[in-house]
């Protein structure tokens, strides 16, 4: 028998699990996470000409003291770090590996938490990339809302299109198969409403 409330989580699941085709756009933007799949999937997104270059965004997560601590520390890190000492530059690495010139690579290095990567990435697209009109946010799937949600809200008059990829083997057919990914893809509904509460939130609606 299927839970009662099975259809309501596949509802949940719809709205976390955002995913389009990508089209032409002016700039691959990566939200930072030690994750290679990342990596892959935006030199893929690259080499296939849907974009001229990459910015990708991240120190470490603000849990952790270092891009060290954190391959050590949080598990779905494989590997190690590749003697980086940001996930920008882990991330850089990897896409060089993969055959994207780094020329074409913008890092951000700063950024410990998605609204950081935001709203640091905007200052670069503002002051450096002004002719960028149209952004694929290159995210891990199970992040894709939260993420499409809070580039929006610093990016206001960007044209975003969601381009995910599974990570830690969590995918929207997937993510209710046990709790530890279950309680993840919870989590990310509940932040998606404990980040955008506020007055500042409400009047960029």
């Amino acid at each position: 028998m299927r839970p009662a409330n099975i259809v309501s989580l596949e509802e949940i699941g719809k709205f976390i699990f955002v995913s389009e085709k990508p089209g032409k756009a002016d700039l691959i933007l990566v939200p930072g996470a030690p994750m290679k799949e990342l990596a892959e999937h935006a030199a893929y997104l690259w080499k296939e000409g849907y974009a001229p270059k990459i910015l990708v965004s991240g120190k470490f997560y603000m849990t952790y003291e270092s891009l060290e601590d954190e391959f050590q520390r949080f598990s779905a890190s494989s590997g190690d770090s590749l003697g980086c000492s940001t996930e920008a530059e882990y991330l850089t690495k990897l896409m060089v590996e993969q055959g994207v010139p780094e020329n074409v690579i913008i890092k951000e290095t700063e950024s410990r938490n998605t609204f950081e990567n935001a709203k640091f990435s905007r200052k670069i697209i503002e002051n450096e990339l002004k002719d960028v009109r149209h952004i694929i946010l290159c995210c891990q799937a199970f992040h894709a809302r939260r993420a499409l949600m809070t580039f929006q809200s610093e990016l206001r008059d960007y044209k975003f299109t969601v381009c995910p990829i599974v990570t830690r083997g969590i995918s929207i057919d997937t993510w209710m198969d046990n709790l530890k990914s279950y309680d993840l893809v919870l989590s990310e509904l509940r932040k998606c409403g404990d980040y955008f509460k506020g007055d500042r939130m409400y009047e960029l609606r």
